[in-house]
């Protein structure tokens, strides 16, 4: 089947900010809890937002503590973050078939739109969907919807690309196909409990998949259960 609407979540999907986010993580938690997380232990806070993470470590300073995370992300941004290989080629050749493209985020629409910049990725994307645009975090799929309806895009024809359970449950609860990307942080064994309908292992197999004419695909997750 060919899409027509390709909705990408962005850190770990297009932007390669892992050890970023994980940084930045581990230096803000460090000073919480001292000895109590790691560098890998960390990677579990890559996904949910801030609010979600911080309001279940520490509910009383959950603001203070989301501000300073924020203050070093920022400063650490620009250096850390790198696109992921095959992105920008990938994001031409759709745009050049007339798929529409969009961001959905649980960052801030200001940062995501730096990093794109950082990235190199302006004019390839039609819509930037990030915390400032909707009140329910994935994977809730209020996200989904408002870039369905700002983009006036059929939501048979839709599919959502991420990395981690949040983006494909929110795609579930949406009711659209989900694709997880073997690049992420996250195992295949990670995200099998949450039924992504596709996995792939490199942008140009995603490439081929949404526009109908797919490469030699990896393996195929039983497809989500629609709702």
């Amino acid at each position: 089947m060919e899409y027509t609407a390709a909705l990408f979540d962005f850190d770990g999907t297009i932007a390669n900010s892992n050890e970023l986010i994980n940084k930045t993580h581990f230096t803000i938690l460090e000073e919480l809890f001292p000895g109590e997380y790691t560098m890998e232990t960390v990677r579990q806070f890559n996904g949910p937002s801030l609010s979600e993470v911080y309001e279940t470590l520490v509910p009383d300073r959950s603001v203070e503590v989301v501000a300073q995370y924020r203050k070093l992300n920022s400063e650490l941004h620009d250096e850390m973050i790198t696109v992921f290989e095959g992105v920008k080629e990938s994001l031409t050749e759709l745009k050049q078939h007339g798929v529409q493209l969009a961001v959905i985020s649980t960052k801030r629409n200001d940062m995501i739109e730096r990093g794109i910049k950082v990235l190199g990725l302006e004019d390839l994307f039609d819509l930037v969907i990030g915390s400032d645009s909707y009140t329910h975090f994935k994977p809730h799929p209020e996200p989904i919807y408002r870039a369905l309806a700002e983009l006036n895009a059929p939501h048979n024809q839709a599919i959502m690309i991420g990395d981690n359970a949040h983006d494909i449950e929110s795609a579930t609860n949406a009711g659209i196909p989900s694709v997880f990307v073997e690049w992420s942080q996250k195992t295949k064994e990670e995200i099998a409990p949450y039924h992504p309908t596709y996995t792939v292992k490199s942008m140009s197999e995603l490439t081929g998949l949404i526009i109908g004419e797919p490469a030699e695909q990896s393996a195929v997750f039983e497809e989500a259960p629609k709702q």
